[in-house]
């Protein structure tokens, strides 16, 4: 096989495709002399240290980017037919180029093999904020590898969306919407933008407690219920560490604004109906754009439907999660007028835990999500720790996600188009749901949209979709009113 090797072109130096994935098809133990072959061809310009160990099996692997670059600039492979050709015989079966969104996409359904290192991240937003670059919070420009659950929801390419148009680079475009997060309550993490004693991203003096009824919605920690559960969902929706262990971590919106309410001490409501309810008119009167409902109750209440209708009159987008471990869709997400979010497992199938029916709107990630750690600290102390392996579980994590995605779609339109286009406060609700919706995407044929919604959401599809003229929009029936199909 030796014989036939391409030799270099210096004319073809330093043009290598970085945006690309190459993969390659090979039969069992075959991966690491492969790789060894296509080293020892460039003039072992890499160590052995460098090969990646994969499983013995038949299977598309995808080659290393950092071997890729040297193979191609050191022998003359830069031209992709001879790249391919020059693969193919050094060994391989069949080999394929592809964008790395599709590379992605095959990865999470396990058709390929391997780690999309070395590859260039998003452009830079530029002038992020100087107190999130003193906490360690975003770099220059957002790194990789991300976490599934943003990949899956195609949050990067999002983010590259702002980096890359002249309105959005000036500053870090979502920091200023405003996200009311009902839940446990808050702590501290340095994930969450926390240091001595403050945060650039959670803003417990707006906030409520409205479940012991003082104004500090710290969360105590109580020995019962789910003490922390706010802070891990807050981390996904507006997290941020590029530092963390296991790779950088970040929520959907990184760095936008929590404003804490603490509701409960469990993630089931029933107890607290109407506490939910106060803190859903306290979010509207603190012009929250965004509020996330990450808990539920097996029965209605009409001062939870009211408040939803408050909500949507007022223009607030309220995202709530179907449930888990309970085949039927809980209160609030049953209602109308909010966005109601099933899961789905790493693979892309729904997740077995998943409340699912007619009411479920679209899912998102909602199993083996990473999150922080909180911990009961004194005032002043951070938290800095994340749970391994990562295993949140959830219908809490796919609505995070997409109330950070929430942010993302209102900064990238802007408050002045909005107000604009949509002159009734409620149609930015009914345009942000229809558009949620209609962009969502379904991983194969089999997917059961009468069960699981319209499919997964999308951040990148979202923000490119153009916004549907006002006189289209119908108003949904109120929250509490038979099923509206049409909201």
């Amino acid at each position: 096989m030796g014989d036939k090797f391409i030799m270099p072109d210096p004319t073809q130096r330093d043009t290598v495709p970085l945006g690309n994935v190459t993969t390659v098809q090979l039969r069992a133990h075959r991966y690491r002399p492969f790789l060894l072959r296509l080293i020892a061809a460039t003039g072992d310009a890499l160590a052995l240290s460098e090969l990646p160990v994969q499983d013995a099996e038949d299977a598309v692997y995808v080659i290393p980017k950092p071997i890729e670059t040297t193979a191609r600039e050191k022998a003359g492979w830069v031209d992709d037919m001879r790249w391919s050709d020059a693969l193919k015989i050094l060994g391989a079966d069949a080999v394929n180029i592809l964008s790395i969104e599709a590379a992605l996409r095959l990865m999470e359904l396990g058709r390929i093999k391997g780690e999309l290192t070395g590859i260039a991240g998003p452009s830079p937003i530029s002038d992020v904020p100087a107190r999130l670059k003193k906490h360690a919070a975003l770099p220059p420009s957002f790194q990789g590898p991300f976490d599934w659950h943003l990949a899956r929801c195609r949050v990067p390419q999002a983010w590259a969306m702002f980096a890359s148009h002249e309105s959005h680079q000036a500053a870090l475009p979502w920091k200023e919407v405003r996200i009311g997060h009902i839940d446990t309550g808050y702590s501290e993490h340095a994930a969450l933008g926390w240091l001595n004693g403050t945060s650039v991203t959670v803003h417990p003096d707006l906030g409520v407690d409205f479940f012991d009824d003082d104004a500090n919605p710290r969360d105590p920690f109580l020995p019962t219920g789910n003490p922390g559960h706010g802070t891990r969902i807050s981390a996904v929706i507006a997290g941020f560490d590029p530092d963390a262990a296991g790779g950088p971590y970040y929520g959907a919106a990184p760095g936008a604004a929590i404003i804490p309410y603490r509701v409960t001490d469990s993630v089931v409501i029933d107890h607290v109906a109407r506490h939910v309810a106060h803190a859903i008119h306290d979010a509207i009167q603190n012009r929250c754009d965004v509020i996330n409902i990450s808990l539920g109750g097996l029965f209605p209440s009409h001062l939870l439907s009211d408040a939803l209708d408050a909500a949507y009159e007022q223009g607030a987008i309220v995202i709530c999660a179907a449930g888990n471990m309970w085949s039927e869709v809980i209160y609030p997400a049953r209602y109308n007028r909010c966005v109601t979010m099933g899961g789905i497992a790493p693979g892309g199938k729904p997740w077995g835990g998943s409340a699912h029916g007619p009411y479920v709107d679209l899912c998102g990630p909602a199993q083996q999500v990473r999150r922080v750690h909180p911990e009961n600290l004194p005032p002043g102390q951070t938290a800095s720790g994340f749970d391994t392996p990562p295993d949140g579980s959830g219908t809490s994590y796919a609505t995070a996600l997409c109330s950070g995605i929430a942010a993302l779609w209102l900064a990238w339109h802007g408050e002045e188009t909005l107000s604009t286009s949509y002159p009734e406060p409620w149609q930015r609700v009914a345009a942000f749901k229809r558009l949620l919706r209609m962009t969502a995407w379904k991983p194969d044929a089999s997917w059961d949209s009468d069960e699981y919604g319209a499919g997964i959401v999308d951040a990148e599809a979202l923000l490119r979709a153009a916004l549907p003229d006002a006189d289209t929009l119908l108003k949904a029936k109120a929250a509490a009113d038979v099923f509206d199909p049409n909201d």
